[in-house]
């Protein structure tokens, strides 16, 4: 449960969702496995797992929704070798070679005929409502995994008023004068960084496992190029690396933190009840301080 990465989402005006009128809402978005014919089929299952029968699990003002994705495993060789067949058979039954279209609609034939067979893989996606902040936070590194959860909210809701988080000021610029100078007040520099030419996107440098104040780095600020990926950490409670549209990949939480109610919690919900009241205060507290040492929200 603990999120490894962090897509941050506002919302552009208060809706006055509530946990109630979302796991109403959900009812009707609750996933099914693939048919026989289905490539792929999403939708919410219980965040608690087998253990939960409630689309959502509220504690204070967080309230955690997780979306279920499966899809049909169908190797590329697999198909392109049945295609290869029928598409042999076709020519030395008409004599001639087959047409484009004639090769896209063995293509769709064969997978159709496929489907049925097919294994199926399933990935779950959390993500959860910040109520006090008006935030959207979804554990996903990828904008493609970002916005299926937010496809499936919208279908569901009818109505999701939300754009990415950013900040005020611009994020590159600020995370190299972090470089050339330090960070701001709870922050330190860790062992990565990444630097892009501002006038050729494909120069870029990246440095891992080193100083990042060292003079090799320092050197590339100096010769023109932007910090565009800060690896940080956060009052030594979080690592991550920071990129400059404002997603935070690889969290990693300290022991400290997740360690928190070993013995304390005697069954799934309680131990689940704490990581996450846990989580949603850490991660707050993070995004706060972050946004206050880069200039505040982005104004809408």
């Amino acid at each position: 449960m603990w999120f490894k990465n962090l897509r941050a989402y506002r919302l552009t005006y208060d809706t006055g969702l509530t946990p109630e009128a979302l796991e109403s809402a959900l009812a009707d978005a609750v996933f099914s496995p693939c048919g026989k014919v289905d490539l792929a089929r999403a939708g919410f299952v219980a965040p608690l797992g087998d253990v939960g029968t409630m689309l959502t699990h509220t504690v204070a003002q967080s309230t955690m929704v997780c979306l279920r994705r499966q899809e049909k495993v169908l190797p590329p060789a697999a198909i392109a070798e049945q295609v290869s067949e029928r598409v042999a058979a076709l020519e030395a039954r008409e004599g001639r070679p087959a047409q484009r279209r004639e090769r896209t609609a063995l293509k769709d034939e064969v997978t159709l005929d496929l489907l049925p067979r097919a294994l199926t893989r399933s990935e779950r996606i959390y993500a959860y409502f910040d109520l006090q902040r008006k935030f959207l936070l979804i554990d996903a590194a990828s904008e493609r995994k970002a916005e299926l959860v937010l496809e499936h909210l919208r279908a569901a809701l009818d109505t999701l008023p939300v754009v990415p988080l950013d900040c005020h000021g611009d994020t590159a610029s600020i995370m190299t004068r972090w470089v050339t100078n330090r960070p701001e007040a709870g922050f330190e520099l860790d062992q990565e960084v990444e630097l892009t030419n501002s006038r050729e996107a494909r120069n870029v440098v990246r440095c891992r496992y080193q100083d990042i104040d060292s003079k090799e780095v320092l050197g590339h600020i100096e010769a023109g190029k932007r910090v565009t990926r800060l690896a940080l950490s956060w009052r030594e409670a979080i690592r991550f690396v920071l990129s400059e549209d404002f997603v935070l990949r690889r969290l990693r939480f300290d022991a400290k933190i997740t360690d928190h109610g070993d013995g304390e919690a005697d069954d799934v919900a309680g131990s689940f009840d704490q990581d996450f009241a846990v989580m949603a205060v850490q991660v707050g507290g993070l995004l706060d301080t972050l946004l206050e040492g880069y200039g505040g929200m982005e104004k809408l």
